[in-house]
């Protein structure tokens, strides 16, 4: 087809050999037993030019050749990972900042490359992954395991968020101790057990303990501060929400929050996948995320 295509548009056997980089004498073997398949002339000879079947055949050969071509092409960017679909599962306090950068990062690198994202508790994003159901999860306190992969793409420390009528409330800054005037408001246990127990041993680290509450509001953007001297730790890039239901009071201890990492199962990334975790470490590095 590849000939036949390149003789009509050279209009000459001789000039199609030499784009073909061949001899004529087999690309003119090679169209004549194409013909005597066919039953019928392709070309007419001195000069050369398309028959009435010839042009029939190299307009279907034309869009046959393309499909053929693009075909390649999107089997080697799938087999590359540039093309594909990879599910990611995220907790809500990447979605403010690190979720839209990543996505626009592989829109700019990788356009044919399909992402789709659903917000979950870490738990629920534990079973999605095991389940399949995701490919990669970005989760903070994800529980060590030795058949999952992780990648830090985010450190930042932990805010103290407070009610409008906590005693602490006007403060622009607060030490740790500071607010042992009330409870610790933190997700239930069954939902968040690794950012919990992350967040328990922060404050130990700064020799500050709490009596912990469960939330009432379950949601990340709002964190369930009651009119009263509770408060939540979050990640300041969480506490830059507009709706997050209190008032940030930056810490004077240095209190890291649970590192925000990418995760997956060690055997089942593909190569789409691995993509994403490239261009996730490269985002990491160019806005200095990790540290």
């Amino acid at each position: 087809m590849r000939y036949v295509v390149v003789v009509a548009e050279e209009g000459s056997f001789e000039r199609a050999a030499q784009r073909l980089h061949m001899a004529q004498p087999p690309l003119s073997r090679q169209i004549r037993d194409l013909e005597r398949q066919l039953g019928v002339p392709l070309f007419t000879r001195r000069p050369t030019r398309l028959t009435a079947a010839g042009t029939a055949f190299v307009a279907s050969a034309r869009q046959v050749l393309s499909d053929a071509d693009a075909m390649v092409r999107a089997t080697r960017a799938a087999g590359q990972g540039r093309a594909g679909t990879v599910h990611i599962g995220t907790v809500a306090s990447a979605a403010h900042e690190v979720v839209p950068q990543l996505l626009d990062a592989l829109r700019a690198m990788h356009p044919d490359l399909t992402v789709r994202t659903g917000e979950a508790w870490p738990t629920e994003l534990d079973a999605g992954l095991r389940a399949g159901r995701f490919d990669l999860v970005l989760s903070r306190g994800a529980t060590a395991q030795s058949d999952l992969a992780r990648q830090t793409v985010r450190r930042e420390p932990l805010v103290a968020v407070v009610g409008p009528r906590h005693p602490l409330a006007g403060r622009p800054t607060v030490a740790l101790s500071d607010l042992r005037i009330g409870p610790l408001n933190l997700p239930p246990e069954h939902l968040t057990p690794g950012y919990r127990a992350a967040v328990f041993t922060a404050c130990a680290r700064a020799d500050v303990q709490f009596a912990a509450r469960d939330c009432q509001q379950l949601g990340w953007r709002r964190v369930g501060i009651a009119e009263d001297t509770g408060f939540s730790l979050v990640p300041r890039s969480l506490a830059a929400l507009p709706t997050v239901d209190g008032i940030v009071l930056t810490l004077t201890d240095d209190l890291p929050a649970p590192d925000l990492e990418l995760v997956w199962r060690r055997d089942a990334l593909s190569p789409a996948a691995a993509v994403v975790v490239d261009v996730a470490a490269h985002l990491a590095r160019q806005r200095g995320w990790a540290g």
